[in-house]
């Protein structure tokens, strides 16, 4: 494993704790090497996982939009940035360039990213991990609708239980590197339409 995208806001949120948190999970990666791919933001918790891989010795790899590429958004310590055109192909390169994805707290941007790598999966176009790292319950409720989606057989429960889910970041990285994926070519069974 080379590089981990990490989703997350670019806000710091009103809970200290998911600052803390994106801290901790982002030395944990580099610590074992692992670059970090993010949205390339100077702001929020952006900033925190990519200057914690840089002082860490690590790349950090920015995938920007033009938009907020022009506004210079993106954090002027990276070496590496990538700017897309739109959020498709944000997300398109975001996942060529990830061997696996982390969702930290977050808005609009990491859930749309989440429900992407999802689907992709899903669909057998990539075949990685995931993990939600679930900070102070923050994404509690998105859980109970996937949970309630799985009983009402919208999604299967093969798909939903690749994900990892945890509130702990030692944890969360552990299993990103020791779960087994499925084989690629279970992705039709995994999907639950036979």
């Amino acid at each position: 494993m080379k590089n981990i995208s990490i989703f997350c806001g670019a806000h710091e949120g009103n809970n200290p704790a998911y600052a803390e948190e994106a801290k901790n999970i982002a030395e944990i990666i580099a610590k074992k090497g692992i670059n970090v791919v993010f949205g390339g933001g100077n702001v929020g918790l952006m900033k925190i996982v990519s200057d914690v891989a840089l002082d860490n010795g690590v790349n950090a790899i920015g995938i920007s939009l033009r938009s907020l590429y022009e506004l210079e958004m993106v954090n002027p310590r990276l070496d590496e940035i990538v700017v897309a055109e739109s959020l498709l192909d944000r997300k398109d390169v975001f996942m060529n360039r990830s061997d696996a994805f982390i969702v930290l707290p977050g808005g609009v941007g990491s859930l749309d990213e989440l429900a992407e790598v999802m689907a992709s999966n899903q669909l057998g176009i990539i075949n990685k991990p995931v993990g939600i790292l679930n900070t102070d319950g923050y994404y509690d409720h998105l859980i109970a609708w996937m949970k309630q989606a799985v009983d009402e057989g919208f999604i299967s429960k093969a798909n939903f239980d690749e994900l990892i889910i945890t509130d702990s970041c030692e944890e969360l990285v552990e299993k990103i590197f020791t779960e087994k994926r499925p084989s690629d070519d279970d992705w039709t069974n995994r999907l639950g339409l036979k």
